[in-house]
């Protein structure tokens, strides 16, 4: 036990924790700046506008997470330089593309199934829908170049302004009269303000004037070289739909205050695991890649950043749920007080997945996706639970109990994968090398 403590307390001394802490400082900030909204969104809203709301941020968030193909993923891989930046400014020109085919796709869906989320959705919807699609995805391009760099600080304040402009620009909408579609148009908004901000300190190579030099032979080059990162796009749709998807799929089974009073919950508890999430996944995956370039082993790192990471985060976890209640009554109201339920159940499932979360970087950094996405596959279909036991006339609660418990267990599956990978990984290391004979010898 005392060896593991010294362990643990080295590696926080390291530079990597330092980011790490740079990073969390940003995630706890934009917390603070959620809660801090929480009140006059709540008062401004009503939880059926909230729910309207969730489906615009289930369609922009699922599209931004595939809008650059996860090219930007490998930015943080290659050693030379040039592919690095060639990478990055083909994902930055996909998310120019590729957002339209997406949201195409949405309106394509509703149009063949109206009565899918039993409303119509209007064409304002949709242009919402593709912006913060297309902001969504550049964010996440310019944050993976910021990394590259290792210029965390960057990345910590985009944390910050990507939570606290949306919900200021909302809120200022609400004042000047536009309700219906003001958490809309007020997110498309706070994200544009949030580039421009993480576009003002990228590194050289990586600005947006430097996207004209890209060259098409280069391009294909990249794509090339690294498509085996396409396999990300498929996972990404499902790891992303599956958290995403059920508001959306409580909107067409429960109505939209349910999905309201969900995406309320979910706002408060696993939106700050998804910006601690993107601390816990940038740093281990840059450091995990430098051990495998210096052709060292990953099993003993790896299990000691989910030991650093793990306990903090899960009572952290726990902590808010324990609180959930009464602060939904005392900041919210009672109009969603229900919210609460929703967010004690939600809080058992962000636990363990952010506590996989180093664990599982390691399925991308030794590019083994295609092992992870059958997980991903396999696991996918839980959210059919929702409607499944919506037709049989579950409660929401319930049917989302269901939901985060077979999410649990999804998690585990992907930190024993990630476990497996590394262990082959080091016994491959330390095998000895192959001796070659001189043709003609023979030795007896």
């Amino acid at each position: 036990m005392k060896r593991l403590t010294d362990k643990i307390g080295k590696l926080s001394r390291r530079p990597e924790a330092r980011h790490v802490g740079t990073l969390m400082s940003g995630s706890m900030a934009a917390q603070v700046a959620l809660v801090a909204t929480a009140p006059l969104l709540a008062r401004l809203f009503p939880p059926g506008a909230f729910g309207l709301f969730s489906l615009m941020l289930t369609i922009s968030t699922i599209g931004g997470a595939v809008g650059g193909l996860s090219y930007e993923v490998a930015v943080i891989l290659p050693r030379s330089p040039r592919m690095a930046c060639t990478l990055y400014r083909l994902a930055f020109l996909l998310s120019l593309v590729t957002p339209f085919l997406l949201v195409g796709l949405v309106a394509l869906v509703q149009y063949l199934f109206p009565h899918l989320l039993g409303r119509t959705l209007t064409p304002g919807f949709y242009l919402w829908c593709l912006l913060g699609t297309a902001l969504t995805t550049q964010i996440n391009v310019l944050g993976y170049a910021h990394s590259r760099a290792a210029q965390y600080g960057a990345i910590s304040m985009n944390k910050v302004t990507q939570t606290l402009l949306p919900a200021v620009a909302q809120i200022a909408l609400a004042l000047a009269g536009m309700v219906g579609e003001g958490l809309m148009l007020g997110r498309v908004l706070g994200l544009l303000g949030s580039e421009l901000w993480l576009a003002r300190r990228l590194p050289p190579g990586y600005r947006l004037r430097d996207l004209l030099g890209a060259r098409r032979l280069a391009l294909c080059v990249a794509a090339r070289s690294y498509r085996d990162f396409l396999v990300q796009v498929p996972r990404q749709l499902l790891v992303r739909g599956a958290t995403m998807l059920p508001a959306a799929l409580l909107l067409g089974a429960y109505g939209p205050t349910v999905a309201g009073l969900y995406f309320f919950a979910q706002r408060l508890i696993e939106r700050p695991g998804m910006l601690l999430g993107d601390s816990l996944t940038r740093v281990p995956m840059k450091q995990f890649a430098l051990r495998v370039q210096q052709g060292k082993k990953l099993t003993r790192a790896s299990l000691l950043y989910t030991a650093a990471v793990g306990g903090p985060v899960v009572l952290g976890v726990l902590l808010l749920a324990l609180i959930a209640h009464p602060l939904f009554r005392t900041l919210f109201g009672h109009r969603w007080d229900g919210a609460a339920d929703y967010a004690v159940v939600l809080a058992g499932w962000a636990a363990i997945r952010l506590a996989s979360l180093p664990m599982a970087t390691l399925t991308t950094v030794l590019r083994v996706q295609k092992m992870s996405f059958w997980v991903d596959a396999l696991f996918a279909a839980r959210v059919a639970v929702i409607p499944v036991m919506a037709a049989h006339h579950a409660s929401a609660i319930a049917a989302i109990a269901a939901f985060c418990i077979l999410s649990a267990v999804y998690h585990l599956m992907i930190v024993a994968l990630g476990l497996v990978v590394a262990l082959r990984y080091d016994r491959a290391l330390a095998a000895p090398p192959p001796v070659f004979m001189p043709a003609g010898e023979i030795h007896v």
